[in-house]
């Protein structure tokens, strides 16, 4: 009797460590459950159209856009300099004066060589009626007129020698003057046809060909002409001469000097068109190109806002002031035309601020990271295009990365899921 009370104190104990086991086990089935569900939440993210600009900021320095060396248009005596070097001009002043006697000369000789060729072709056009066709043809007529006489005087005393009236030497006589007569006529066609062809074929090309050559030297003789004055042919500062002091070529003419066709005189820069030169290095010169918008800034012209381009890339690469450091390229970006406020505000060699726009899309989708997944080279988003529409796998291709995220292409608006870890 106790065995069995002891017996069945036993199974009691037994099934109930049992069921307090079972009881552990579901209870820590739903908390790992639990906890899973916790730490991985399933989000769906709204994505829309964004802009997205991205920009590259560098430091430059303003310079001219162009840079001309005025060079003397002939030569000649300088008369008057009525500018120095660092002054600023404007648009069509007057820059240097030249004498132009020995011009004059030069002028004048190109003048009469073009009346002379004027003249030969003026005569080559009326050649049929000129004085020389008139006298090969007065030459041939008479010639021919000569030949029909004594033709006719031959014939008279043939008949007058057979009667035996005139003697035989009178006859030979006429026979040999007919002969002489008719070379002369023959002579005299020659010449009216060698009169006729000056006024044609390639002795008419080279009249032609000689009025235009004086044409043209006598015009280029009336623009040099009119250069007397040098004028500014846009605003600016006049520089110096390029090269170095030493250089006879390289220093200021003075007034009077004598100078030769083509000799430099002075340097201008243009103010009208601006650029801002920069350094760019090797690790940021594949993202410009030219044509790219630039706002350019200045501590020396605060508050003035300019909008450029960028012009030119360089492709060779600078020397470098500092022994193993990296390569640098030269950028160029212009500028647009200043006011005249601007132009007082602004000034050569100045510092500037350029934040370059490397890349820009209106309507860029950007999705986070974590929603993006990549197989075998390709990305996939979970999208869907409202919240009670089910969620498909779309395929989508990369742009842009930003710190929210990655432009993205092939998408619509709409949400995408993230599994988003707590």
């Amino acid at each position: 009797m106790i065995e069995r009370i002891f017996a069945g104190n036993r199974r009691t104990k037994a099934v109930g460590l049992a069921s307090s086991v079972l009881l552990s086990a579901v209870g820590l089935f739903f908390y790992i459950d639990a906890r899973s569900a916790i730490t991985h939440q399933e989000q769906w993210l709204p994505v829309s159209p964004t802009p997205l600009v991205q920009r590259l900021g560098l430091a430059g320095r303003i310079q001219p856009g162009m840079s001309l060396t005025i060079s003397a248009p002939f030569d000649g005596t300088l008369l008057d300099k009525p500018v120095v070097q660092g002054q600023q001009v404007e648009r069509g002043q007057v820059l240097l004066r030249l004498d132009t006697a020995q011009l004059q000369i030069q002028l004048r000789e190109a003048q009469a060589e073009l009346l002379k060729a004027r003249r030969a072709v003026q005569d080559l056009q009326g050649w049929a009626s000129g004085q020389d066709m008139a006298r090969a043809r007065r030459a041939l007529s008479t010639g021919q007129l000569n030949l029909n006489d004594t033709q006719r005087k031959l014939e008279e005393t043939r008949v007058l020698h057979e009667r035996g009236i005139v003697p035989r030497m009178e006859l030979d006589a006429l026979q040999q003057q007919v002969q002489m007569q008719r070379l002369d006529v023959k002579a005299a066609q020659a010449e009216l046809k060698e009169v006729e062809d000056k006024g044609r074929g390639e002795n008419r090309q080279i009249a032609d060909m000689q009025l235009a050559n004086a044409t043209a030297k006598h015009q280029a003789l009336q623009a040099l002409e009119g250069q007397r004055e040098v004028k500014a042919p846009f605003a600016g500062i006049v520089v110096s001469l390029p090269g170095n002091s030493s250089d006879t070529h390289a220093r200021p003419v003075q007034q009077g000097a004598r100078v030769s066709q083509g000799q430099s005189l002075m340097g201008l820069a243009n103010l009208e068109q601006l650029k801002v030169v920069a350094k760019v290095d090797e690790s940021d010169i594949n993202q410009l190109r030219a044509g790219l918008p630039v706002d350019i800034t200045g501590s020396g012209f605060d508050g003035v806002l300019l909008n450029g381009n960028v012009t030119t890339v360089g492709s060779q690469v600078l020397q470098s002031e500092f022994e193993g450091s990296g390569a640098s390229y030269e950028l160029s970006v212009a500028l647009p035309t200043l006011t005249a406020a601007q132009q007082q505000h602004i000034r050569l060699g100045m510092s500037a601020r350029l934040s370059i726009i490397t890349y820009q899309n209106p309507k860029a989708l950007i999705v986070p990271h974590d929603a993006i997944d990549e197989q075998q080279g390709q990305h996939f988003v979970n999208f869907r295009r409202t919240p009670e529409t089910h969620g498909r796998r779309v395929s989508v291709s990369l742009g842009q990365s930003t710190t929210e995220g990655v432009e993205v292409f092939g998408l619509f608006p709409g949400f995408v899921r993230t599994d988003k870890a707590n």
